[in-house]
């Protein structure tokens, strides 16, 4: 599945560490993940994924802990499984019509939501026709959906990519990315992401 590529405004480099904190950020208020991740912080404040010290290296070591922890970071496991261990990791600018072409991860929830274009777009439409995959609820989309037309900002989302000719694949954000076609009057004119290249993901299973 080759995708549309999409020509969005390059910015500048960043470091894994904060690719990591954004992760971490969107993850930690998510009804799938959030409470796995506030389990596994046990006792430490929440405030090291909230409000992270980017500067702190301590901090910074067991933000990379925990999402190995938490989505098998580092582990070659889960989510992030044959996923490149060296990836150039950008700011950008997407328009609505650059998030068009972002896809899903190669996963069947999302093949199905999308009657396997892995385009957010074609999925929103089955969420307004109240299509359900795996028996799976829509309510967490249009909530979302709610809280953007009421001026809520959240995290980055982050896309990969294998270079800047080659499809964007979503790698945290798949829920927001349906949100935001459910009603694309909301999307902003220009909205500002993480994504990291990297040749090697051609090799992940998920691209």
């Amino acid at each position: 599945m080759k995708g549309v590529i999409a020509i969005m405004k390059l910015k500048h480099q960043i470091t894994e560490d904060v690719m990591i904190a954004e992760f971490l950020k969107a993850e930690i208020d998510s009804q799938r993940y959030g409470s796995t991740i506030k389990k596994a912080l046990g006792d430490v404040e929440v405030s090291i994924i909230t409000n992270p010290n980017l500067n702190a290296e301590d901090e910074n070591k067991y933000r990379k802990w925990l999402l190995g922890e938490v989505r098998g970071y580092g582990k070659n496991k889960a989510l992030f499984e044959n996923f490149p261990s060296e990836v150039n990791w950008r700011i950008a600018v997407f328009s609505q019509e650059d998030l068009q072409s972002v896809m899903y991860i190669d996963y069947s929830y999302w093949n199905g939501l999308s009657n396997n274009t892995r385009l957010p777009m074609d999925a929103a439409k089955n969420v307004l026709n109240n299509v359900e995959i795996y028996g799976v609820k829509n309510d967490g989309f249009r909530a979302i959906n709610s809280v953007i037309k009421q001026g809520k900002t959240f995290p980055k989302m982050i896309f990969v990519s294998c270079n800047e000719n080659s499809r964007i694949v979503a790698l945290e954000g798949h829920a927001r990315l349906t949100a935001y076609f459910i009603d694309k009057e909301y999307i902003p004119p220009e909205l500002e992401v993480i994504i990291g290249f990297s040749e090697d993901f051609a090799a992940w299973d998920l691209y």
